[in-house]
């Protein structure tokens, strides 16, 4: 007896930071077999075709669920997953592909649909900024701002992305609470407080390095309020890897934690602005969310 096909779906974002995304259906449907797969592309024309194919695929229960686009996309279906027995496979179309890159999967568009039979399933965990899904690296403070700026920006790329962090270095810190279990492990200005499920931002512009997204925790990492002087060693530690270590920085994981701050304002999940009350949560969603890896 023959093993039925998979139903594999391919929500697609043309808008993507990659440009020669016209290809991509032909090259799916050439390049995967479709002896294997039962192949279906739904490219997406507006910002909410995401999340409502993700929800439609669920639905009509398919086997695996691409999500070809950047880091947003692949939050926006990810998020439709959770606690699903779907895969989620990943086609990196965007600026950073922090999460991708993580996981080790080529950024070739070609290779990265060749690949996709040879992936391992894992399970990982998922982070929640009160209903919001994070499964990559979330935050409050200078990249929360950056990305609200980012979104308004109709240049995308790597490009807008160093422009809008250029105009907006001397960024002025903030103060922050951060709570877990009662406790309160920060309290003071803070450049940005980071959220890691895993590694790093993108290009490899790391938060984390060891951060591990099946390990059952967040790690959290509060860059301090610092001054201009140290503007360079801040830049030099990001550019390194090494912003973990850094003087300025504090370094901590849980599974639940609490921000309390002064204003309300954006806060970022996986790169996508959401604006927050003053006070809001954050908690962990143990081995929640089946995907597609790569890793060694």
């Amino acid at each position: 007896m023959t093993e039925s096909k998979k139903r594999l779906i391919v929500i697609y974002n043309p808008f993507s930071g990659k440009k020669n995304t016209k290809q991509l259906p032909n090259l799916v449907q050439t390049h995967l077999n479709q002896k294997d797969y039962q192949i279906e592309i739904w490219p997406t024309e507006k910002a909410s075709d995401l999340t409502l194919f993700a929800d439609k695929a669920v639905k009509t229960k398919a086997d695996i669920i691409v999500a070809a686009g950047g880091d947003g996309t692949i939050n926006q279906i990810a998020a439709r997953l959770v606690n699903s027995n779907i895969a989620l496979g990943i086609i990196p179309l965007g600026s950073g592909n922090g999460f991708a890159r993580h996981f080790n999967l080529p950024l070739n568009t070609l290779q990265a649909i060749k690949i996709i039979p040879k992936l391992k399933l894992k399970t990982i965990d998922t982070v929640w900024f009160n209903e919001h899904c994070m499964v990559n690296i979330g935050g409050v403070g200078f990249d929360a701002y950056i990305s609200s700026k980012f979104s308004e920006v109709k240049k995308r790329g790597l490009q807008g992305y160093v422009k809008a962090i250029a105009k907006n270095l001397f960024y002025k810190s903030q103060h922050y609470k951060l709570i877990s279990n009662g406790k309160v492990l920060f309290e003071g200005k803070a450049f940005m407080i980071s959220f890691a499920n895993a590694t790093q931002w993108g290009n490899n512009i790391k938060v984390l390095p060891g951060a591990k997204p099946d390990d059952g925790l967040i790690d959290v990492v509060v860059i301090k309020e610092f001054n201009a002087f140290h503007l360079p060693s801040i830049i030099k530690s990001v550019l390194l890897g090494k912003l973990h270590v850094d003087k300025h920085s504090l370094v901590f994981s849980g599974t639940d934690f609490e921000i309390e701050r002064e204003h309300e304002g954006p806060i970022h999940t996986d790169g996508e602005p959401i604006w927050l009350k003053k006070n809001f949560n954050i908690r962990l969603e143990p081995l929640s969310l089946n995907i597609l890896s790569n890793e060694k």
